[in-house]
Parts: structure tokens; C-alpha cells; sequence
């Protein structure tokens, strides 16, 4: 399979949140998450809130630090974003 990057999703995701967690796993998220909430990956109170990526796709690891790899997808002001 060939590994993509997240910037070749992007454009076909509906609305929302993108982040990559410390082990490399990318989700797309319906709410602005925190940092500390995508640290340690899933919290089990968002899980219908969140799709996991990385599970169908290879996508490469963000260049540069992961903590600064949190992304808006479409118009974040259709989403639910929590500030």
C-alpha cells in the first residue's frame, strides 16, 4: 500500500478536526479537541465523535512535532468546536 499524507485526505473529509497522536495514529474528530485529549489517544466519552484514520489508511507521520499537527478541516464554524 502506498503511504499518503494527511494533506492528500483533507480535501475529501467533511468538517471538523484532524490530529495525529504521540504514536503516529491520525484521527479526524467532529469537536475541537485539546491537546491533552489526543495525547494519549481516544477518551472513551468522545468515541462517536471520532474516526481513526489511521486504520484505513498509511498515513506518513506529520513533519515536525506531532503536538502542533492538530488541522481544520472545512469550515470550523459548522462544527462543534469547544475553545
Amino acid at each position: 500500500m502506498k503511504q499518503i499524507t494527511i494533506y492528500d485526505l483533507l480535501p475529501l473529509m467533511k468538517p471538523g478536526f484532524v490530529a495525529m497522536d504521540k504514536d503516529g495514529t491520525w484521527c479526524w474528530y467532529n469537536f475541537r479537541t485539546s491537546h491533552n485529549d489526543f495525547i494519549w489517544g481516544f477518551n472513551a466519552n468522545f468515541m462517536d465523535e471520532y474516526i481513526c484514520l489511521s486504520n484505513a489508511f498509511d498515513i506518513a507521520p506529520f513533519e515536525g512535532d506531532w503536538k502542533d499537527s492538530l488541522m481544520v478541516v472545512g469550515n470550523e464554524n459548522s462544527t462543534n468546536s469547544e475553545d
